[in-house]
Order: structure tokens, then C-alpha cells, then sequence
């Protein structure tokens, strides 16, 4: 039997003066953002600025306040369960995270049980040998190198063949070279870092970047004023 080989139906996502708040208050405001299909997004800012919280809303996955967002033209907030079946998380701690202490056996049989209907250990094997990883099957996922605990939560996420991927915390060439090898198969990729990779190809990336939140809350506050 051949190989299954993975090929992506990347999706637009668009944004629109988006705001969210958590429990601490302001998580992100007023943000605009526009990432073709197949592009790589990069969300950057320093700590606080909101990055997770924009990936999990971009997701579907966190509650806006103001502002419009669609996702391969799907409008949060009335097709917002339509959008979490296209975007897949790979990370975005704390809401989403492989357990350092289960083994990649055992994440790959808990991505089967939820990942959703186009999932299966053929996709799986297909994500693997894409991202070019073998990882050993049987030991915690937090005994492997942080890279690769990574790629294998990057490729895990893949398998359901999402429209659009976000992973949160992204630092090192590794990862974002296995990031370039997916949009290079056509999927959307959303990726916050706390710095702008150098290189990356402006063709092919749109970056976002968000306020510092002390200028950030400054300008909200002026704005109600």
C-alpha cells in the first residue's frame, strides 16, 4: 500500500479590531491581522502582550468581547464550533499542552480518541515521516529533547488535517523549520514567539505584533476617555 502523503486545505484568517478579556483583565485589543491560506503567521510580543490568548481566540477556542474574525470564511462567534473542527492546537499553555508524563504511545492513541474524523494512525505515520521524526514510542514525552516533545505535538496536530495550525512559544530553528515544511504543504500556520526568527521569508509570512501591555492599556484607556 503507498504512503499516505499529507496535503492540507489551508484557510484565510481575518481579523478585525478583535479584543478578549481573561481574568486579569485585557488579554489582547483591538487587533487586526489578515494571514492568506498556507501562509505562516507569526503573533509576536513581549510577555503579557497576550500571544496565547490571541492563538486560542484565532482557534475559536477564547471568547472575544468586540471586533469580527473569520476563519476560511467562518464568523466567530456564530460558526465559532465550525472554526475549532479547522484549527487545531498543537500548544498553548496552560489551556493546551502534551503531559510530559504520558509516552508518545500514549499520546497517539488520545489524539486518535479526540482528534475528530479525519484522524487516523495513516495520517499519523504520514505527519510523522513528513516532520521527519521517530520518536521512541514507549518513554515520557518529557524525557525527549524540548524540540522534539514540540515537532511531536506540531505533527500529532497535523494528523487531523486541519485548515490552520497554531502553536504557541516557538524559539528554535527546529521548530520552525518543521513549522515552513507544513505551510510548504499548504496549511495556514499561526505561531507566536516572543522575537521575530531572522530569514524568514516576507512572501510567504505575515507578522503581528502586539503592544507592550503598559502601552497597551495606556492607549485602551486613552481610547475611553
Amino acid at each position: 500500500m503507498a504512503q499516505l502523503s499529507l496535503d492540507f486545505p489551508g484557510v484565510e484568517v481575518v481579523a478585525r479590531g478583535i479584543t478578549a478579556r481573561g481574568p486579569q483583565g485585557c488579554a489582547f485589543d483591538g487587533v487586526s491581522l489578515a494571514v492568506e491560506a498556507g501562509r505562516l503567521g507569526v503573533v509576536t510580543g513581549p510577555s503579557g502582550s497576550g500571544r496565547t490568548s490571541l492563538l486560542l481566540a484565532l482557534a475559536g477556542r477564547m471568547r472575544l468581547v468586540a471586533g469580527v474574525l473569520a476563519v476560511g470564511g467562518h464568523r466567530i462567534p456564530e460558526q465559532a464550533a465550525r472554526v475549532r473542527e479547522l484549527v487545531a492546537v498543537a500548544r498553548a499553555e496552560p489551556a493546551v499542552y502534551p503531559d510530559a508524563e504520558l509516552s508518545v504511545r500514549e499520546h497517539i492513541r488520545e489524539r486518535l480518541l479526540l482528534g475528530g474524523p479525519r484522524i487516523s494512525p495513516a495520517t499519523i505515520s504520514a505527519a510523522f515521516e513528513l516532520l521527519e521524526i521517530q520518536p521512541p514510542q514507549d518513554i515520557p514525552l518529557g524525557r525527549l529533547h524540548p524540540d522534539e516533545q514540540t515537532v511531536i505535538a506540531v505533527a500529532l496536530a497535523a494528523a487531523e488535517r486541519p485548515g490552520a495550525l497554531v502553536l504557541d512559544d516557538v524559539a528554535t530553528a527546529p521548530v520552525w523549520s518543521a513549522l515552513h515544511t507544513l505551510t510548504g504543504h499548504g496549511l495556514t500556520v499561526l505561531a507566536a514567539t516572543d522575537r521575530v526568527p531572522p530569514g524568514l521569508d516576507p512572501e510567504a509570512t505575515t507578522v503581528i505584533e502586539l503592544a507592550h501591555p503598559i502601552d497597551r492599556d495606556r492607549l485602551t484607556t486613552a481610547a475611553k476617555e
